[in-house]
């Protein structure tokens, strides 16, 4: 389908839209810090959590699921549903907690819960490294998923891509606040999933529905690895090593191990933001519950229908070097390698006829093997090349505005995110504590643009939004024990919290960046089966790795230094935490803490199950696996009392309390 004028109204009348809100609320989001970043505390549930589903859903997210299910399978998308874990028991047990500690960043969150020097020090560290780091990182691969779908849809180079990209996010980001980032978000949220149901069931038609899925898979051998919900063992027991293949490993390693690990275990820079701008802790609760909810029970399958599609109509194509040399130079189409032994040179050619065709992935010095892969299609861009060759015109306009729509969600996000971490938690608390408020807003605004440029120029030298993810999943994977527990249990110190981040952080960049340029690292020979087949670490592998030696130094640090109950008194006071805190509950002796523990054990399990049966269900019914679409729908009916109970019990005890 070509791109015509009408396709090009409909992306222009969204933009337009999106600006115009932008240009309202810019006096409004001006009056002061809270206004800005917190749209002065006062969003019902129903806005803050369709805000964070529609801030999840960045341009990169159907790239990098499409990307997936063609490389791996279905399976492997549980890289990402394991989060749901964690996300529900943000809902039941740490958003009421989030919205009475009043902060506006984790950042100033960890400066209430620790106190003291050590606390002020790490807010400090926080800020920066929020600012600076985490959020920096999450804006290159959105940039860099925007930059693809410009080139594939409008044939352009990567750089004028991600300059139009960051001229449309910076213009919109830096002038509403979060006010308007939210009101954005609820178009967004609508047209993202209009968009995405209407190409996925333009792809599942075009690919013959399910019998032609189920045909290719069975004629291409991928029947039982693509579709598959869970990848197939290996040969003997569950005792034999041939058993544990290298993605039941994987499998194992997102279910048991990195929903815990997570940095965002209780939370995350995004849903705090979220959590702190609701009206109360009652709607910050209901807030994160819509979010999983929609998160993992709605959004996933439009993509992943997508991803099948693309494997029949745009099959992958590979091109092997046919000796090993040096590459002497790379074009279009084309790839000249001189021997390594001496002799003529050769040139490797390919056909660009048809825009899905491969695209090289050696450059110019670079040493091949003989019959390695040279050039090949890429699976992220299959998305964005169904969109042109299946959308009407007009549609692929609207489908278009929901990606750019997406992509400013996230973008306004975490540009409005990393200032507020520099504003709230590094120039107001430590540089200029005392300046008029519109000061602080212009401030705001000039990080923002910095945190834009950062992201770009990291996405420039990057080639993978899947490198770039996976790479952050282990960059604080280590960590979350530390923030699960600092609610639970006294004796974590802030002392506990950076020596997590620091090890966790260090070890991720050895054993992915350093190993490249650094001899002794990179002749380690892991011996971790599965996790390091051919002595190299998998995705899952690293996660092990870091979270191994993060929770071993933060136990170290835990166990080395015991704090002061007096300083966690006011954090107490405040939050009401549930768990071990014996030693400061007998300074406050007058705090009652909420006997919620059942309601919060029940609520997670009956909603975590609510959301796989339904998430699962939807797979089912797609691929005519009719037995276990029953049990999907026999559970999601038996967890649904369980999980509006728990809401109601945890809701009323917020009440009684004075908190909702």
């Amino acid at each position: 389908m070509t791109w015509t004028w009408i396709d090009g109204a409909v992306v222009a009348a969204y933009v337009v839209f999106a600006l115009a809100v932008g240009v309202i609320f810019a006096r409004r989001a001006s009056q002061s810090v809270d206004e800005f970043f917190l749209t002065g505390r006062t969003l019902p549930w129903w806005v803050a959590g369709t805000s964070m589903v529609a801030t999840t859903f960045a341009a990169d997210t159907p790239l990098f699921v499409t990307g997936i299910v063609r490389d791996e399978g279905i399976w492997r998308n549980w890289l990402w549903w394991c989060f749901a874990v964690g996300g529900l028991l943000t809902v039941f047990l740490f958003a009421r907690l989030w919205r009475r500690g009043g902060v506006m960043t984790t950042a100033e969150f960890a400066e209430l819960r620790y106190g003291g020097k050590s606390a002020r020090m790490l807010r400090g560290f926080l800020g920066v490294f929020h600012a600076g780091i985490t959020n920096t990182l999450t804006l290159s691969w959105v940039l860099l998923a925007a930059a693809g779908i410009i080139d594939v849809l409008l044939d352009v180079d990567k750089l004028t891509a991600l300059v139009v990209a960051c001229s449309i996010g910076m213009v919109y980001s830096l002038l509403a606040g979060l006010w308007g980032v939210v009101l954005t978000d609820m178009l967004q949220f609508v047209i993202a999933m209009v968009g995405a149901i209407w190409i996925a069931v333009l792809a599942w038609d075009a690919a013959g529905g399910t019998g032609g899925i189920l045909e290719a898979a069975e004629v291409g051998g991928w029947k039982d690895t693509v579709l598959a919900f869970v990848p197939p063992p290996g040969e003997g027991t569950w005792m034999s090593s041939a058993f544990w293949t290298a993605p039941l490993v994987a499998f194992a390693v997102n279910l048991g191990v990195s929903w815990w690990a997570k940095d965002g275990i209780d939370g995350g820079g995004v849903v705090v933001q979220r959590l702190a701008a609701c009206r109360d802790e009652r709607h910050g609760m209901l807030a994160a519950l819509w979010f999983n909810v929609a998160n993992y029970a709605l959004r996933p399958w439009p993509w992943i229908a997508v991803a099948l599609a693309s494997l029949v109509l745009l099959p992958h194509a590979e091109v092997a070097a046919p000796m090993a040399g040096l590459v002497a130079s790379v074009a279009d189409g084309l790839v000249t390698i001189n021997p390594l032994a001496g002799g003529e040179a050769l040139e490797v050619a390919w056909s660009t006829a048809d825009t899905w065709s491969p695209r090289a992935l050696v450059g110019v010095g670079d040493t091949v093997a003989i019959g390695q892969v040279v050039a090949a299609t890429n699976s992220e861009l299959a998305y964005p090349e169904m969109m042109a060759r299946l959308l009407p015109t007009g549609v692929l306009g609207l489908v278009v505005a929901s990606l750019i729509a997406a992509f400013m969600s996230t973008i306004d996000t975490h540009v409005n995110l990393a200032s507020s971490f520099f504003v709230n938690d590094v120039y107001r608390r430590f540089i200029a504590p005392d300046r008029a408020p519109r000061h602080y807003v212009t401030v705001a605004r000039l990080a923002g643009v910095v945190v834009l440029v950062l992201g770009a120029v990291m996405a420039y030298y990057s080639t993978s939004i899947k490198g770039l993810f996976t790479f952050f999943l282990a960059f604080l994977g280590g960590v979350g024990p530390v923030y699960a527990m600092r609610w639970l249990w006294w004796r974590v110190t802030a002392v506990t919290e950076i020596a997590a981040m620091i090890a966790s952080s260090v070890t991720t960049v050895a054993i992915t960046v350093w190993r490249e340029e650094w001899s002794p690292l990179r002749e380690i020979d892991w011996q971790l089966g599965a996790l390091s087949p051919g002595g190299d670490l998998t995705i899952e592998g690293r996660l092990v790795v870091v979270v191994a030696v993060s929770m071993l130094v933060a136990a170290l640090a835990t166990w080395a230094r015991k704090p002061d109950p007096t300083l966690l008194v006011d954090f107490y006071r405040r939050v009401r935490p549930l768990g071990w805190w014996g030693p400061v509950a007998r300074l406050a002796p007058d705090v009652v803490v909420p006997r919620d523990g059942p309601a919060v054990i029940v609520g997670t399990l009956s909603s975590l199950a609510l959301v796989y049966a339904s998430m699962l269900g939807v797979g089912f019914w797609l691929l005519d696996e009719h037995s276990s679409l029953v049990w999907s729908v026999v559970i999601g009916a038996v967890s649904l009392p369980a999980v509006i109970w728990a809401t109601r019990t945890l809701g009323r005890s917020s009440r009684e309390s004075g908190t909702a």
